[in-house]
């Protein structure tokens, strides 16, 4: 067993290319998934800080059916959420989510939240970082040098392990369930804004995870697109329903007590 120890949301504009048809052509990719995993006893065996940092898939419900609390109830974790809407982005210059970044919450900002932020991560056992599709929607390259998805992922976690060695670091990649393109629910797997497809991302993700030893939960693995219920898990395409939070919270306690407490 290993050792254990609110800003703006994405522009209105960019929304509006998703859900009404006005985006990039793609080719209509289905999947299917499991049926919902059951509450399990043996994840309340797992305690210690959880601090989470997340967009809006997190912060769009802080109440008792949020990802948050779900992960509470299942466990017996206590779990900061420092999640903001649209807050995982890249930073970028002149462009209004830079102080929503999570570059800038580590080493930029000055702000108290932003303090608070940082002070949280000193007691963590676990920092959970839950990217999502704002890189993606607007068009940041996935990967290469300079301002791209995966350098500013890399910063992050280096920062994180300066801030706290002993800390658990946890990779969830950006997770979207479907765009509606010519009055068509399509999964966004294979469309792009211009710099890569949702799946590049995730690859991305998943690369740094495994360079990095760090475990990383593809929610994309259970919480997937339907053509026949494409509302099951996603209410707008990109935020989770009840059943879409409670299962993505069961299935992140699934694979920490896997990784880290099973033998």
């Amino acid at each position: 067993m290993r050792k254990i120890k609110k800003l703006a949301m994405l522009p209105l504009l960019i929304l509006a290319l998703v859900f009404t048809g006005c985006g990039p052509t793609a080719r209509n990719t289905e999947q299917t998934g499991p049926a919902d995993i059951a509450d399990d006893s043996i994840y309340k065996e797992m305690t210690g800080n959880v601090v989470v940092f997340g967009t809006s898939i997190w912060a769009i419900e802080p109440g008792p059916t949020g990802i948050a609390s779900r992960l509470e109830e299942i466990t017996s974790f206590k779990v900061t959420d420092n999640s903001v809407s649209g807050s995982m982005a890249t930073r970028v210059e002149d462009d209004y989510l830079s102080d929503g970044s999570l570059i800038s919450i580590l080493l930029y900002n000055d702000d108290i939240y932003s303090r608070r932020m940082r002070d949280s991560i000193k007691e963590a056992d676990y920092v959970i970082l839950a990217f999502g599709g704002n890189d993606y929607y607007r068009g940041v390259p996935a990967s290469g040098d300079g301002n791209s998805f995966e350098n500013a992922m890399k910063l992050a976690v280096s920062t994180i392990k300066e801030m706290n060695p002993d800390a658990h670091i946890i990779l969830i990649p950006p997770l979207n369930g479907w765009a509606l393109i010519d009055g068509e629910y399509v999964s966004p797997m294979e469309i792009d804004f211009g710099n890569g497809t949702l799946g590049d991302f995730i690859d991305v993700v998943e690369k740094v995870a495994r360079e990095e030893d760090l475990l990383c939960v593809n929610m994309s693995e259970v919480i997937v697109f339907s053509k026949d219920e494409p509302l099951k898990y996603f209410e707008d395409g990109s935020h989770l329903t009840e059943s879409g939070r409670m299962l993505y919270a069961q299935y992140l306690a699934e694979r920490i007590y896997g990784y880290y407490y099973s033998d």
